[in-house]
């Protein structure tokens, strides 16, 4: 079974952790099969704290990937959740607008880059 939890990566007095997606039999610190993130807890910002991809933690979770107590947690704080059946697990990309090129005043010199 595979299992979507955290991974020790910090040192002594400074925890940090990667969220990845590994068999339940291998080790806490041992080889996962996908990092799907991670969570620094000693960041103040809480929404730099924890960064998801948040596409992959869906499909893991709709091939049948049990999370941890804390990352499961984690998702639900952000909001991420396991895709009905029928729904596909990959979110559509938002499309930002791209900033509009400087407008010169009279009399001045476009910039060039």
């Amino acid at each position: 079974m595979v299992r979507i939890r955290m991974k020790s990566m910090g040192r002594r007095s400074r925890p940090f952790f990667r969220i990845c997606a590994m068999d339940a039999k291998s080790p806490r610190d041992g080889r996962s099969i996908e990092e799907l993130g991670y969570y620094d807890p000693m960041v103040e910002s809480a929404e730099t704290r924890t960064v998801l991809n948040v596409n992959r933690i869906r499909y893991w979770l709709s091939v049948g990937a049990q999370p941890s107590h804390k990352v499961q947690a984690l998702l639900k704080q952000k909001g991420v959740r396991k895709p009905a059946p029928g729904e596909p697990w990959a979110l559509p990309e938002l499309k930002t607008p791209e900033p509009a090129a400087p407008v010169a005043a009279e009399g001045e010199q476009p910039a060039l880059a």
